[in-house]
């Protein structure tokens, strides 16, 4: 039987530069708005920081910065009972601005189950989500 597909993402293209884009995806209280009902962060960013998500219809879900590399990538990790999600957030500079990606990669022995309850949800809730952002860094 082959492996069921654990990652999932979803991207948008920007006019705006990486570091507008990188101030806007790394400062959660301006991401409201969308799909986005509330966002949150317990300290500066940086590694160590916990942020606090709330998509419309869904939870509040918490994920930890586990990684940085400004202007380019940061990762969150979130662990649950038997699974655990790595979310990327990913900049990649084209000629005329950036792409935007997110993109979740679950492990752990309920990663199966969860990516196919959630893992079509998520994919498109990222291509809204860095919409969001992008249209953010892309204001005046």
């Amino acid at each position: 039987m082959a492996k069921a597909r654990r990652s999932f993402e979803g991207s948008t293209r920007s006019s705006a530069s990486a570091p507008q884009v990188w101030d806007v995806w790394t400062d959660p209280p301006r991401w409201p708005g969308g799909i986005i009902e509330s966002a949150s962060i317990d300290r500066e960013f940086g590694v160590g920081a916990r942020i606090t998500v709330k998509g419309k219809g869904g939870p509040a879900t918490a994920s930890t910065v586990t990684e940085v590399e400004s202007p380019r990538l940061w990762t969150g990790t979130s662990s649950f009972p038997g699974l655990s999600m790595r979310f990327e957030h990913q900049i990649d500079p084209v000629p005329d601005g950036t792409i935007l990606t997110e993109r979740v990669i679950m492990a752990g022995p309920l990663a199966g189950v969860a990516a196919m309850f959630i893992g079509p949800r998520l994919a498109t809730a990222f291509e809204s989500s860095t919409a969001r952002i992008a249209e953010i860094a892309e204001r005046p």
